[in-house]
């Protein structure tokens, strides 16, 4: 473990299922960290429960920032919002069951657009999907990254962390949609650190963490893993070396 000589703030947003990133912190003696979401299988206590989908502040009810204010600045954000919505585990045609490719017609024929128009009704025939539900989902994934960015801009930290399934449209949405330019992907693989399945997946981040992007064959599906806890656990080797990496950085 690195020993800083001044204390380190750090948030971590959405850290209220399986809690990966306390599991790290709590071991750590020169940090100051706060947990901070809603856990949906109501199994922990270790975080601060804070809806971080608010939207009530373009009703004057600014209850999430207030909250937020109380605690001391961060020098470190690392959020991992939910990816559902994203997600291409949720494929359709044309997209997946939150979002369908726009295709338009010009003079020289289809061509495509948006990655993000709304899905209609008639979509889902023939799918499993259940429409109402998959609405609620991507309202939910769109209010939690956009209230990350939102946070990120506010608090202004001297390091943010971004995490997220490497290929899904989450990382698109941030650049086109919310127009936040991300400095460095860091791509690797949970299996790179110990994890049974693959998991391709993002850290982006205004920090280079030099992670192993090497990828590795393993015989686990994470479709195969039981639980919304479960599936979003990050391998305990790759959040240690994360937060060491900061830290190591912080420390020179």
């Amino acid at each position: 473990m690195v020993l800083l000589s001044k204390r380190f703030v750090i948030w971590a947003l959405f850290d209220s299922g399986n809690g990966s990133y306390y599991k790290d912190l709590e071991k750590r003696s020169d940090v100051e960290f706060f947990s901070i979401g809603i856990d949906r299988e109501n199994k922990n206590s270790h975080f601060i429960n804070l809806d971080l989908s608010s939207y009530t502040d373009i009703f004057g009810n600014s209850s999430m920032f207030d909250a937020l204010d109380k605690l001391p600045k961060p020098d470190l954000i690392i959020a991992s919002p939910p990816c559902e919505s994203w997600s291409n585990a949720s494929a359709m045609a044309n997209g997946n069951a939150c979002w369908k490719q726009d295709m338009m017609e010009n003079l020289f024929g289809e061509m495509k657009g948006s990655r993000f128009s709304v899905r209609e009704y008639v979509d889902f025939d023939g799918y499993q999907f259940k429409p109402y539900n998959q609405i609620m989902t991507r309202i939910n994934g769109e209010l939690t990254i956009f209230n990350t960015i939102r946070i990120i801009k506010k608090f202004e930290p001297k390091y943010y962390i971004i995490e997220n399934p490497a290929f899904d449209r989450i990382w698109e949405y941030i650049d086109k949609v919310l127009g936040f330019d991300i400095e460095f992907e860091n791509l690797t693989y949970y299996s790179n650190y110990g994890n049974s399945i693959l998991k391709p997946t993002k850290f982006g981040s205004n920090v280079y963490l030099n992670l192993n992007d090497k990828r590795t064959l393993t015989g686990e599906k994470i479709i195969n893993m039981s639980g919304y806890n479960q599936r979003s656990n990050i391998p305990a080797p790759l959040v240690e070396y994360i937060f060491d990496k900061i830290l190591k950085k912080e420390k020179k």
